[in-house]
């Protein structure tokens, strides 16, 4: 069976190319991808080639925030259907390092992570129609879930923990610095954990606009209207909690 891949061979230079689509070992199943999100790194990767240290150095299909449905299962799956729909974890712990054997495999030593050229030979990744994942990787939801909200679950899933870092946030005063897609997420993730007050600032009145919609109490423009927060200055003026 051959399937679409969307493979960066390097800078500016994306191709759609078609290889056969591998089939699913024991604990491993096939996803029929039914959207992905683009994030910060995808973006940097083809229009830089690479992010700080990090380069392409090999053709990479790239994407982490993936959804679809369960086309095929392999054997040794008892929890997962064909036609189930999930959303992909897009980290790979390795399972045997001191972090993984200890029950703390987000700070496995050997992470790899879907679409990243941190590692070589690069993790290919998502932007594809049909990836095979370990069963243990995808998170079953209700059919009544869009694949389109799912592809949020990765950045969604960073901004909860963030919550829960902080504690009861019930009641409290909250400043989120930084309005992008996790500032947003962290400004409806607040709203929802029961924040009273929710003061969002970023450069860019299209961001912060978007955080207003998410349940921001106040949303001030730093490059604008910085003594907008001067108010919040007074007699030493603190919040309960800062996300950054």
């Amino acid at each position: 069976m051959k399937t679409r891949v969307c493979r960066l061979h390097k800078k500016h230079d994306i191709r759609i190319e078609s290889e056969t689509a591998p089939e699913p070992q024991a604990g491993e199943v096939r996803v029929a991808i039914g959207a992905g999100g683009i994030f910060g790194s995808d973006l940097h990767y083809y229009h830089d080639g690479g992010f700080g240290p990090i380069r392409v150095r090999e053709p990479i299909i790239l994407g982490h925030e993936a959804a679809g449905t369960i086309e095929a299962v392999g054997t040794e799956v008892s929890d997962l259907d064909i036609g189930d729909r999930v959303a992909v974890n897009p980290s790979l712990p390795c399972g045997h390092c001191a972090y993984c054997s200890g029950g703390h495999p987000q700070h496995c030593l050997n992470m790899k992570f879907l679409g990243s050229a941190m590692r070589f030979p690069h993790v290919q990744g998502a932007f594809r129609d049909l990836i095979v994942t370990k069963a243990s990787q995808c998170i079953k939801v209700s059919e009544d879930t869009s694949v389109n909200e799912l592809a949020c679950t990765e950045p969604l899933s960073v901004c909860l923990h963030a919550i829960n870092q902080a504690g009861d946030i019930t009641g409290k005063r909250v400043l989120i610095t930084g309005a992008g897609p996790i500032g947003s997420l962290c400004t409806a993730a607040a709203r929802y954990a029961g924040a009273s007050e929710i003061v969002v600032t970023d450069l860019h009145n299209a961001t912060l606009s978007t955080a207003a919609r998410m349940g921001a109490s106040k949303t001030i423009n730093m490059a604008q209207n910085a003594g907008d927060l001067e108010p919040y200055c007074a007699e030493k003026g603190d919040f309960d909690c800062v996300f950054e």
